[in-house]
């Protein structure tokens, strides 16, 4: 049986550590609070790893996320036509390649032949099996529809991998001219507009001021390039380095959320992983409270965590899961209606994976708006500067005769 460990608070607030045994999360809040105790935190140690585990699950290379969605999808037929489990994942390891994926389906056969629950052989492996999918396989094992739990795996991480991929195709087309608009400008201003400044050396009363600007901002990036180069540099890589830490982290999950055009699209993003994986877990039959806080893990975003805490919180105190998301600003209001309307129905589960399905078709729309949105704003970002550039360096050649004349 799984084992957590807690931080809570005795009746006359007195700080409490230790470790308690049970089912699932939830169980171990109800045993806890039956003794007096307010739970404060609550992890299960099963998902910390020894050395030794990580070293068998990952080795030198990462398990693809292609390689789960195969073996969910392939061992759910399996065993719904009758296939032992053992004998299922044994043929399913020696049809894969050598490498990482190959030792952890080595170590979960292992572990099923010496007597464990196939949720603990995959709990063992965290790289490759997230808790969301340990916890479906743990509800189906209580339901005995891991089957049909396995599949359903399947089609989440599929939908999931396509949506990311999705965003990651509507993002790089833009990054991809923003680096070549950078490019092509330092390109003008380091190496073309110095030859023209030979030209126009000591015509300098005459020329326009655009050019001469222009010029005076060449001069100092070739002259000083060293220096806004390293600064240039060191300011790039101190703030991914701020933006990636505990503190900075807020931050740069603000900035995601509020970008123009792109905030909107991360928002949807995240709104449909979290209650994706919520309805999928809910509807699979996992406690509320687990498949909250996995909800709020897969969010990986500070404001989205925050908003899940205060969901498990008032979860913790019996209230439904509508309550604290009415009002909040990450979550519309119609999908808390929706949401609201499940539970009087005692449809919860079915109804949190409807939502999460109108919101995937929803993200493909913004992030198809999105794309066509943003390439024309590049490209005449792009242009204007090019082309103010060369308007500026051209300017005096249509005055040529005046400035010669002189």
């Amino acid at each position: 049986m799984p084992r957590f460990a807690y931080v809570a608070r005795s009746s006359g607030g007195e700080s409490l550590q230790g470790e308690v045994a049970a089912s699932s999360q939830s169980e171990a809040a109800r045993l806890l609070r039956g003794e007096g105790k307010f739970v404060v935190a609550l992890r299960e140690l099963a998902e910390q790893l020894d050395p030794a585990q990580v070293k068998v699950s990952l080795g030198r290379r990462r398990v693809s996320r292609d390689d789960v969605i195969h073996f969910a999808s392939q061992l759910g037929i399996m065993i719904e036509a009758g296939v032992p489990i053992t004998e299922a994942i044994s043929g399913m390891m020696e049809q894969s390649s050598p490498g990482a994926f190959r030792r952890v389906l080595s170590d979960v056969i292992e572990q099923l032949e010496a007597g464990q629950e196939f949720s603990a052989a995959l709990a063992r492996h965290p790289k490759a099996f997230k808790p969301m999918f340990v916890n479906l396989v743990r509800a189906a094992e209580a339901s005995g529809t891991l089957g049909s739990t396995l599949q359903r795996c399947a089609k989440y991480l599929r939908e999931e991998r396509d949506t990311r991929r999705r965003v990651r195709r509507a993002m790089i087309y833009p990054l991809l001219l923003l680096v070549m608009c950078l490019g092509v400008t330092i390109f003008l201003m380091t190496y073309l507009l110095p030859k023209f400044t030979v030209i126009y050396a000591g015509k300098e009363a005459t020329l326009p001021r655009p050019t001469l600007i222009l010029m005076a901002v060449s001069g100092w990036l070739t002259t000083w390039w060293k220096v806004w180069a390293s600064t240039l540099v060191g300011t790039i890589v101190l703030s991914w380095v701020y933006l990636r830490s505990v503190r900075g982290r807020p931050a740069a999950n603000w900035l995601a959320l509020h970008l123009p055009i792109i905030g909107r699209m991360y928002h949807k993003t995240l709104l449909t992983r979290s209650l994706r994986t919520l309805g999928t877990l809910v509807d699979a039959g996992v406690s509320m409270l687990d498949s909250v806080t996995i909800a709020r893990n897969v969010s990986r975003n500070h404001y989205f965590e925050q908003m899940w805490d205060r969901v498990s919180e008032r979860l913790h105190h019996g209230e439904q899961l509508s309550n604290p998301l009415h009002g909040d600003p990450l979550v519309p209001r119609f999908i808390v209606q929706m949401i609201y309307s499940g539970e009087r129905s005692g449809q919860l589960g079915s109804v949190l994976t409807r939502v999460g399905e109108f919101l995937e078709e929803d993200l493909r729309a913004t992030v198809q708006a999105a794309t066509k949105m943003i390439e024309p704003v590049m490209i005449c970002i792009m242009g204007t500067i090019v082309g103010s550039i060369a308007i500026a360096l051209l300017l005096p050649i249509f005055t040529i005769s005046r400035v010669i004349a002189r």
